[in-house]
């Protein structure tokens, strides 16, 4: 860990170089301190922005003022899902911005408002917030403090981790098995033979339930019943008019 963090340090001093600068950067002055006094421990991906404050301090009697240059450097996230606003009293403060890569420096276009004496500081706030599309990571920060003149004072550098927005893994549902139609639609499509004339054939016609049917004796009897009442009632009405004609008295005429 610590030698990914030197190798970042190392790379960041390298950019610092390499971009350019307000005015001539000479060495380190005596004297002088900046430190960071906030950092947040994470920033999140699509979370609200949080602030990075960056505070200078001297023990020289001599007061001057001074311009403030933050380099940002980016890993895992784009530059552009980085979005930095420098404020003061809770304005924000006209910036120069120059970019190289993965690497920016934000520089103030005017001296701060305050004045760096002994027993007085002056502080530099930055909003920072990173896009909700942006992956894991990482954001390293070098906050320089110049003179007027483009003098460096003093620098210092911190970096904090990026949690980029978790993926959703949703499961794709597999496609149920559609009903096998095929097999359905060949058999409808081939012609099937005609049964039903061998199926009327060979089932009896007056068949119930393979019982033998009745209706052929029963019509045989019945036309027997009826022709024999028939001539029962012939030989019947033929007695009756051979007994009246008997009784009936025989008329004369004179």
């Amino acid at each position: 860990m610590r030698h990914r963090a030197a190798l970042a340090a190392t790379a960041l001093a390298v950019a610092v170089a390499t971009l350019a600068v307000p005015g001539r950067a000479t060495a380190v002055e005596p004297g002088f301190e900046v430190r960071i006094t906030e950092l947040p421990p994470t920033f999140g991906a699509g979370a609200e922005s949080r602030t990075l404050t960056v505070v200078a301090s001297s023990d020289r009697r001599r007061c001057q003022k001074v311009r403030w240059s933050l380099v940002l450097q980016v890993e895992g996230p784009d530059l552009d899902e980085v979005e930095v606003e420098r404020v003061e009293d809770d304005d924000d403060f006209p910036v120069q911005v120059e970019r190289d890569d993965d690497i920016a420096r934000i520089t103030d276009q005017q001296l701060d408002p305050g004045e760096l004496c002994r027993g007085r500081t002056v502080t530099a706030r930055y909003r920072v917030s990173i896009d909700d599309d942006a992956e894991s990571g990482r954001v390293v920060f070098a906050s320089q403090a110049f003179t007027a003149g483009g003098t460096l004072l003093q620098e210092t550098s911190g970096q904090s981790p990026v949690v980029g927005q978790e993926r959703s893994t949703t499961p794709t549902e597999s496609p149920s098995p559609e009903p096998e139609e095929s097999a359905a639609e060949d058999e409808e499509a081939t012609p099937q033979p005609d049964r039903t004339g061998d199926t009327i054939a060979g089932v009896p016609a007056s068949s119930s339930g393979g019982t033998p049917s009745l209706l052929g004796p029963g019509l045989i009897v019945g036309a027997v019943l009826v022709f024999l009442g028939v001539g029962l009632l012939l030989r019947l009405r033929l007695r009756n008019r051979t007994a009246r004609q008997a009784a009936m008295p025989a008329r004369f005429y004179s």
